[in-house]
C-alpha cells in the first residue's frame, strides 16, 4: 500500500502471471492467484529458498548496481531539502521543489510503463540512469561552485523526476524477467533489503559527511553511484525470452500502435481486475497521507527540535531507523514465501504505521523518533514485498511495464498531492504537529476500508 513512505524509491521496486488470452476474473482463481509459470520466465531455476535469486548472475548485477545507486540517492535526499532551506527558507519552497520532482516522475512513469514494454526494462533503467548522471553532475558543479538559485533546483529537478519516472516502472517490471517463479518473493525481498539497507546505512553516514563537509558532495557521491549503476546495467546479458515475452524490442520489428493505445490496453486489464483496481485506489490514499510527512513534516520538525545546523544529521539517523526497521521487514517478508493470504496480512500489518505516525511529533526526541520510524519499517517492508509479489502474478508478462507504472501511481501520484498538501498545511496550522495528526488519520482510514474489502480476504 505504501512503498517504504517515500514516492520514488519506491527508489524508488518487482511468479507466475495471467497470459493475456485468459480471463482476468478479478485476478482470481478460486481465491488464489494463478500459480503458473509465465511464458518466457526463466525455468532452469528449480530450487526456492531466502538465496535462490543469488544463483542467477544477471540478479546478482542488478542487485550490485541498484545498491550502490540506492545508496548514493541517500546522499541526495539528505542534502536536497537542507540546500532548498538555505536557499529560501520556507515550507512552500520545499514542497515546491519536491513537488515538482514527484510531479514528472507521476506523469513520465506512465510513458515509462509502455517505453519498457516495447524497447525492454533493461534498455530503459540504462538510458534512464544515464541521463540522471548527467543531470546530478550539473547540480553537484553548480553546488560546489556556489548556492544555485531556486529557479535551477526547480529546474533539475524536474529533470531528475523525468528520468525517474522513466526509470522506476522498468525497475520494477525487471525482476519477474531474471527469476523463476519460486524464487520471486526472495527476489523482492532483496529487492527490499537493498533499499532498506541504503536507508540504514546512506542517511546516517550522508548526514555526518555533509555535516561536517559540504552539502554538495551529497550530490557527488549520487553521482558516482549513477555511474556504478550504469555499468552494472551495461553488463546484464538480457535473455531472448525477454524480447520475446514482449514482443516488441528489436528495432526492426517495433510493436504497433502508439502510447496511449498501449496505456489504454493496460488500464482496460486493470480494470477488470478488481484486486489491482482497489489496491491501487487505496494505496494513492495511504501514499498522499504519509509521502508528505517526510519530505515536508518531518525536515520541519527537526528544524524546530535540533536547528538547520544539525538537521542534516537528525534527518540522516532518523530516516536510518526506518532503514533498520524495513531490512527486519523484508528479512521476514523473504523466509514466508509459503505465507497464505498475503494480502490480508499485509494490510492488518499496515494499521499500526497510523498511531505511529499520529505520535511521532510527541515523542521530544530524536532517538525516540527514530525507534519509532524503525518499527514504522518493519511493517511497511514486509507489506511491501507481499503486495509486489501478489500484483507480479496478476499481471501477463508482454504487459508488465504498463501495468507496474499504473501500480506505481498509487504511490507516486499520491506524493506530488500529498506534498503541495503538506506544504500549504505547514504554513496554516499552527504546529507541525497537526501535519503528523492528520496524516495517522487518513492512513487509517485507506488502511480500515482496506479491510471491508472481500477481495483482500480471498488473495493470495
Amino acid at each position: 500500500m505504501s512503498d517504504s513512505l517515500r514516492g520514488a524509491d519506491v527508489s524508488d521496486e518487482p511468479a507466475s502471471v495471467m497470459t493475456s488470452e485468459r480471463s482476468v476474473n478479478d485476478g482470481l482463481r478460486s481465491a488464489e492467484f494463478i500459480q503458473e509459470p509465465p511464458t518466457g520466465t526463466p525455468q532452469a531455476e528449480k530450487s526456492s529458498g531466502f538465496f535462490a535469486p543469488l544463483r542467477v548472475a544477471n540478479f546478482r548485477r542488478l542487485i550490485a548496481g541498484q545498491s550502490v545507486s540506492r545508496l548514493g540517492d541517500q546522499f541526495y535526499f539528505v542534502a536536497l531539502p537542507w540546500l532548498v532551506l538555505q536557499v529560501a527558507d520556507s515550507a512552500a519552497a520545499l514542497a515546491l521543489v519536491t513537488g515538482v520532482a514527484a510531479a514528472t516522475l507521476g506523469v513520465f512513469s506512465l510513458v515509462g510503463g509502455v517505453l519498457a514494454d516495447r524497447y525492454g526494462p533493461r534498455a530503459l533503467m540504462l538510458g534512464s540512469d544515464v541521463a540522471r548522471l548527467i543531470t546530478i553532475s550539473v547540480l553537484a558543479a553548480l553546488a560546489l561552485a556556489s548556492t544555485p538559485p531556486l529557479w535551477v533546483l526547480l529546474l533539475l529537478s524536474a529533470l531528475l523526476g523525468i528520468a525517474g519516472g522513466l526509470f522506476y516502472p522498468a525497475s520494477s517490471s525487471m525482476v519477474p524477467f531474471l527469476l523463476p517463479a519460486n524464487a520471486l518473493q526472495a527476489g523482492n525481498s532483496f529487492e527490499q533489503l537493498t533499499l532498506q539497507t541504503s536507508n540504514l546505512i546512506g542517511p546516517g553516514v550522508a548526514g555526518v559527511v555533509l555535516g561536517a563537509t559540504k552539502l554538495a558532495l551529497g550530490f557527488v557521491a549520487d553521482a558516482v553511484s549513477f555511474l556504478v549503476s550504469v555499468i552494472s546495467l551495461a553488463l546484464i546479458r538480457v535473455p531472448k525470452r525477454e524480447k520475446q515475452a514482449q514482443g516488441a524490442t528489436d528495432p526492426a520489428t517495433p510493436r504497433k500502435g502508439g502510447t496511449l493505445r498501449d496505456l489504454g490496453e493496460a488500464y482496460r486489464f486493470l480494470r477488470t481486475s478488481r484486486f489491482l483496481f482497489t489496491l491501487l485506489v487505496l494505496s494513492l490514499v495511504a501514499n498522499f497521507a504519509a509521502n508528505g510527512l517526510f519530505d515536508v513534516a518531518l525536515p520541519l520538525l527537526l528544524k524546530q527540535w535540533v536547528g538547520i545546523g544539525s538537521g542534516p544529521q537528525a534527518f540522516g539517523i532518523v530516516i536510518g531507523g526506518f532503514g533498520l526497521g524495513s531490512i527486519l521487514g523484508a528479512l521476514v517478508a523473504g523466509a514466508a514465501s509459503k505465507l497464505r493470504h498475503k494480502a490480508l496480512v499485509a494490510i492488518v500489518t499496515l494499521l499500526p504505521v497510523a498511531l505511529l505516525i499520529a505520535v511521532a511529533p510527541f515523542l521530544g526526541g530524536v532517538l525516540p523518533l527514530t525507534v519509532t520510524f524503525a518499527m514504522m519499517g518493519l511493517v511497511i517492508a514486509l507489506s511491501n514485498v507481499l503486495f509486489i509479489t501478489l500484483i507480479q502474478q496478476a499481471i501477463p508478462m508482454e504487459m508488465m511495464g504498463r501495468m507496474m507504472s499504473f501500480v506505481m501511481l498509487g504511490t507516486l501520484g499520491g506524493t506530488p498531492l500529498s506534498i503541495a498538501a503538506y506544504g500549504v498545511a505547514a504554513s496554516l496550522v499552527p504546529n507541525v504537529a497537526w501535519l503528523f495528526i492528520a496524516g495517522g488519520a487518513i492512513f487509517a482510514v485507506a488502511g480500515l476500508v482496506a479491510l471491508t474489502q472481500r477481495v483482500f480476504w480471498q488473495a493470495g
